[in-house]
C-alpha cells in the first residue's frame, strides 16, 4: 500500500499527496531507460521567518513527508533569485484575511495549489 493523506470531508480542494513506484526499464543494448521522475511536492518555505509558529509549521511537513518517503522540493522564497518562483506561490496559494500575501508554508504537486499548513494538517 502507498502512504497518502486523506482529508475529513472529501469536498475539500486539497491534494491527496502520494507516492509513485517507478520500475528501471531497458532500452536496446541493454541499458537501463533514465529513471523517471515522480512530480515533486514543492513546499515553499521561509528560511528566515521571525514567527516560530510559521518555522514549527513548515518544519512538520516536512518531517512528515520525509517519513512519508514522499518526493518533495523545497522552496525557500527568502532566498536570492527565487522572485519567479515566490511570485508563482503568492499568486496560486491563498492569502489568510488580513495578509497582504499568502505566508508559507504553502504546498503545491506540480503546478496545482493544495494548501497551506492548515490543509495539511487537516488532510493528516
Amino acid at each position: 500500500t502507498q502512504p497518502s493523506l486523506h482529508t475529513a470531508n472529501p469536498c475539500q480542494s486539497v491534494c491527496y499527496l502520494h507516492t509513485v513506484s517507478i520500475t528501471q526499464v531497458t532500452m536496446g543494448e541493454g541499458e537501463p531507460a533514465p529513471a523517471a521522475t515522480p512530480p515533486a511536492i514543492k513546499i515553499f518555505i521561509s528560511g528566515n521567518s521571525g514567527s516560530k509558529e510559521i518555522s514549527n509549521a513548515q518544519h512538520r511537513i516536512t518531517m512528515i513527508l520525509k517519513s512519508l518517503a514522499i518526493v518533495m522540493e523545497v522552496v525557500d522564497i527568502s532566498a536570492p533569485g527565487v522572485e519567479e518562483q515566490r511570485d508563482f506561490m503568492r499568486a496560486g496559494a491563498k492569502k489568510k484575511e488580513g495578509q497582504r500575501f499568502a505566508l508559507p508554508p504553502q504546498l503545491f504537486n506540480g503546478e496545482k495549489y493544495c494548501g497551506d499548513y492548515d490543509d495539511f494538517d487537516v488532510a493528516n
